[in-house]
């Protein structure tokens, strides 16, 4: 049976108010009112989302997570831990999530560099930097992300976005934490993957009624509005600038029952029209809408990278693993293809800071493979996924690893971005 994962972060939406205007289709649920907010060009910001500021104040008190090997401290200051929390802590090194606002208490430097974790984070790895190097920045390429809300003032990424707008959302949020690294781990100037593509961001609220639980409350129909937006405004853009990308974070699957079936149908054939638009779509069950896939004999096309030591060589295939959930289904992955997912720094949502997480989920994969794709777009304008799939599997990088508290090897297939750039130029 197909495995879902989905990393579970906590989001807190502040209300900021700018004007918006009513969804065509009338979205709105129970007391919810979900609206559109777009520009009449199809360029630039259809509105100002400003940083999450509040949140500094009501997470620097307490503890977000402080798990037996894992801790969230964001914005946390750590000066008055007593010695039982240190010790917890500690214990949890080197799976801290933390950001440039947490202050860590007295005598962790030692034991868990967390300066020198977030520098490495902001490195998309494996040699891309190198790609960079040479002019290869996904310059002429644009990248469309649907997700959350995004503050859009980051300088990360605020100079890369051509257009912003915001459709079925709940008016008035800031920004959002997986909005941001989204912009960041795709197309930012220290994070991102395609640093000169331009980036067209959809800020996007996944549900029928925040009053509601369950995959039964997923908007399946607005996404497809939303990829029909995209649509429309990539044929506005020149022939040389189209968006080639679009970069979903969510899976899906039907679930047998027909209401649910014929809701998730209507995203289906949205990603169809996209498809034949000359749009990559991809999203966490990519697999689902490219039957080439089922050649390569693997559920999870694209998964994701742990990093071995988290402040050592970004670039050095040598230095990660599986990510570390993936492990429990390890099997799974050994014809995927692996790209960077766990220690990865991007963008805070709560002003012009940055933020390092530990662990990532295959959100983060999403935006990394956007980019990557965008860079062959640029070398090889007339490419398409297929060709870029296989050319990425021919071309990476063998690594094989042993189970964390376990004896069975597994051997995985890491991509690598410069063979894989090589490639399609001597073929171009």
């Amino acid at each position: 049976m197909k495995r879902f994962f989905t990393l579970l972060l906590p989001v807190f939406l502040i209300f900021f108010c700018v004007s918006c205007r009513r969804s065509p289709s009338g979205g709105t649920a129970g007391n919810e009112k979900f609206a559109d907010c777009l520009t009449e060009s199809g360029s630039g910001l259809a509105r100002r989302v400003e940083a999450a500021e509040d949140i500094r104040k009501y997470r620097s008190k307490e503890y977000i997570s402080l798990e037996e090997d894992h801790a969230d401290i964001r914005w946390y200051d750590g000066r008055n831990m007593t010695a039982e929390e240190k010790a917890r802590l500690e214990g949890c090194i080197p799976n801290i999530t933390f950001n440039e606002d947490t202050v860590f208490p007295d005598g962790l430097q030692d034991a868990f560099p967390a300066k020198e974790c977030l520098e490495a984070g902001k490195s998309p790895g494996l040699g891309v930097g190198g790609l960079h190097d040479r002019g290869i920045t996904g310059k002429g390429v644009s990248i469309a992300v649907i997700d959350q809300v995004l503050y859009t003032d980051h300088p990360e990424y605020a100079s890369k976005l051509a257009l912003y707008e915001e459709m079925h959302v709940t008016p008035n949020q800031t920004g959002s934490m997986h909005a941001a690294a989204l912009a960041s781990l795709a197309a930012g100037e220290h994070c991102g993957v395609a640093p000169d593509a331009k980036l067209y961001f959809w800020g996007f609220d996944n549900v029928i009624s925040w009053e509601e639980e369950g995959e039964n409350n997923l908007a399946w129909e607005e996404y497809a509005r939303v990829i029909d937006r995209i649509i429309e405004v990539n044929k506005t853009l020149p022939a040389d600038d189209k968006i080639r990308v679009i970069a979903i974070a969510r899976g899906y699957a039907p679930t047998g029952e027909e209401k649910e079936d014929e809701r998730l149908q209507v995203l289906l054939d949205a990603i169809e029209r996209a498809k034949k638009e000359g749009m990559f779509v991809l999203t966490t069950s990519t697999e689902q809408n490219y039957d080439f896939f089922s050649a390569f004999h693997t559920e999870a096309p694209f998964a994701g990278l742990g990093k071995i030591d988290p402040a050592g060589d970004p670039d050095s295939a040598a230095n990660y693993t599986l990510g570390s959930w993936q492990w429990a289904s390890a099997d799974m992955f050994v014809n995927s293809l692996l790209v960077p997912m766990d220690g990865r720094t991007t963008a805070d949502m709560s002003g012009d800071t940055y933020v390092y997480y530990a662990d990532g989920g295959w959100s983060w994969t999403v935006p990394y493979v956007a980019g990557i794709y965008a860079l062959c777009c640029q070398v090889r304008p007339d490419i398409g996924p297929e060709e870029f799939y296989r050319a990425a599997m021919d071309t990476s990088t063998e690594i094989t690893r042993t189970q964390p508290g376990g004896s069975q090897s597994y051997t995985f297939h890491v991509i690598n971005p410069q063979a894989l750039i090589s490639s399609l130029q001597k073929t171009s």
